[in-house]
């Protein structure tokens, strides 16, 4: 019998029995209403917030030690307002707050989240391979980088990811080799920078610029000068942007489940649109590779295009390990080294060592 005949008849069944009046189903809509309340109250009432609730509820082994202290936040949704503007302030202001400066546990909708203030326990953690796993956002897999040393989980082929990438680009002979690189991109970004003279401009600008064509030429071989415009780096850069942009929105449906099929924020929209134009910018660099003969100066593209036996990875992968390394390194390398100019404008005695360091140089 078909699925939709079986439920007519079910349907036709349950309007014959006295038990589903409208009363009765507007009564057990009811208790069901003040149930669902109830039980999101209770878990809310847990410190650190509903998602510490119910787990502390569901896992009986924890419901006899000593809770985390952490802020409640809201029933359904936790503490997600920590994560707007200047995490980072609002996070430690709340640690103050609870005197959870150690650890400090809070929710962000249906995920649990510890977090420490404290420099010792902080060690402790990254030293442990407990935490060696990241929690894969819908952005990041969506990216690829699942795939990639970022978020892929713990286990052989990360350990193959981080042996390829520090003994083929992060390695002693490698950073040494392209000493002049570096300091050819050094030399045309203090020249932009005196272009502007007195004028007010964008930093972090010109230090995304510098930081994408050090990854381009490391990792793809391209050599670029700062002050021209070509069309391959700037795709690339809105590639960059792009990613950037939805890797670091908070995304609603990693932590409420019950909106996944909405997609409220587009992000899953923006992703499948630009993942196909990642794929076809490096699988064109890949085939230009391939393409070439006796290449004197190997990058890393040519790197992985050689690897032989367990090490060998597949093009998809290649395409994920890729595009990771140009991604990380250009965004978080440029806003580190504004921090790092900010922090010398705004302290006169940092400046002074700096200087007086390169003197002796």
């Amino acid at each position: 019998m078909r699925t939709d005949v079986d439920t007519f008849w079910l349907f036709a069944l349950a309007s014959k029995c006295r038990a589903f009046t409208q009363e009765n189903i507007a009564w057990s809509l009811l208790i069901m209403g003040f149930a669902w309340i109830a039980t999101t109250l209770i878990y809310w009432a847990y410190p650190g917030g509903p998602a510490w609730g119910k787990y502390r509820l569901k896992n009986t082994s924890f419901t006899t030690s000593k809770p985390i202290p952490g802020p409640r936040g809201l029933p359904l949704t936790g503490s997600m307002r920590l994560m707007t503007s200047l995490a980072h302030h609002k996070i430690a202001a709340a640690a103050d707050a609870c005197n959870a400066r150690r650890l400090m546990a809070f929710s962000l909708g249906d995920t649990r989240v510890i977090v420490t203030c404290n420099p010792d326990v902080a060690k402790e953690i990254l030293n442990s391979s407990v935490f060696a796993d990241r929690p894969v956002k819908e952005s990041a897999y969506s990216l690829m980088f699942n795939r990639a040393i970022g978020f892929a989980p713990y286990g052989v082929y990360w350990r193959t990811l981080r042996k390829i990438a520090s003994t083929h680009l992060f390695c002693p002979k490698q950073i040494k080799a392209a000493v002049s690189q570096r300091r050819q991109i050094a030399s045309e970004m203090v020249s932009l920078f005196n272009d502007h003279g007195r004028s007010s401009f964008t930093v972090r600008g010109i230090l995304k610029r510098a930081s994408l064509n050090n990854m381009m030429c490391s990792v793809f071989g391209r050599e670029y000068k700062l002050e021209s415009c070509s069309s391959e780096v700037e795709e690339l850069r809105a590639l960059v942007d792009e990613g950037y942009d939805l890797l670091g929105i908070l995304n609603w449906t990693d932590h409420l489940p019950w909106l996944v099929d909405f997609d409220p924020q587009k992000i899953r929209f923006r992703c499948s649109n630009l993942v196909p134009k990642v794929n076809r910018f490096v699988s064109r660099i890949m085939a230009e590779h391939r393409a070439q003969t006796g290449n004197e100066t190997p990058d890393f593209v040519d790197v992985l295009l050689s690897l032989q036996g367990h090490d060998k990875l597949s093009d998809s992968d290649m395409i994920a390990v890729l595009w990771e390394m140009i991604f990380r390194g250009t965004d978080t390398v440029a806003v580190l080294m504004e921090w790092i100019l900010a922090r010398m404008a705004l302290h006169p005695d940092v400046l002074s060592k700096v200087h007086d360091e390169l003197d002796k140089v």
